[in-house]
């Protein structure tokens, strides 16, 4: 039992990391105005939701982290709803 927790344990473990939630406050303040949005989208784990030039990443719990962008493609401007 005791091999088995210290081989499942660690492996669990990863798992768990990767099924976090990237809408959280420290992805938000990792953006900043000036990024380009590949950046953003490093920074996210995965492509946006476009609506012209706001780009918006949704979250399991209702919040939402949004990006204004120039034409081309630099956040000009940042905002979080639903926290």
């Amino acid at each position: 039992m005791d091999r088995f927790l210290r081989i499942v344990a660690p492996v669990c473990l990863l798992f768990l990391a990767g099924c976090t939630d990237p809408i959280n406050q420290k992805n938000f303040d990792r953006i900043q105005v000036g990024m380009t949005l590949k950046e953003v989208e490093a920074i996210m784990g995965r492509r946006p939701e476009s609506y012209q030039t706001f780009k918006t990443w949704r979250g399991s719990n209702s919040r939402t982290i949004s990006v204004e962008i120039d034409d081309r493609e630099i956040v000009v401007n940042k905002t979080r709803d639903g926290w």
